[in-house]
């Protein structure tokens, strides 16, 4: 199971994965808890149907904490 961080906030950016014109960001207490979000933004803005395991991995590597 995922860490949370100590201050138990995680956040995500849609341009550190490569999409520089998108702001979409989202904020969550887990990896666990944000996947569910960036898959549906990931489908309903980008048209990625599906995230194959190393696509998970690069979006699971581009979850930060959350500076306080």
């Amino acid at each position: 199971m995922a860490e949370e961080s100590k201050s138990g906030n995680k956040t995500f950016k849609c341009s550190d994965m490569g999409h520089k014109d998108c702001s979409w960001e989202v904020s969550g207490r887990s990896e666990d808890e944000l996947m569910p979000q960036i898959e549906r933004h990931g489908r309903e803005r980008h048209g990625m149907n599906s995230l194959d395991e190393d696509s998970r991995r690069r979006v699971r590597d581009n979850i930060r904490d959350r500076a306080a």
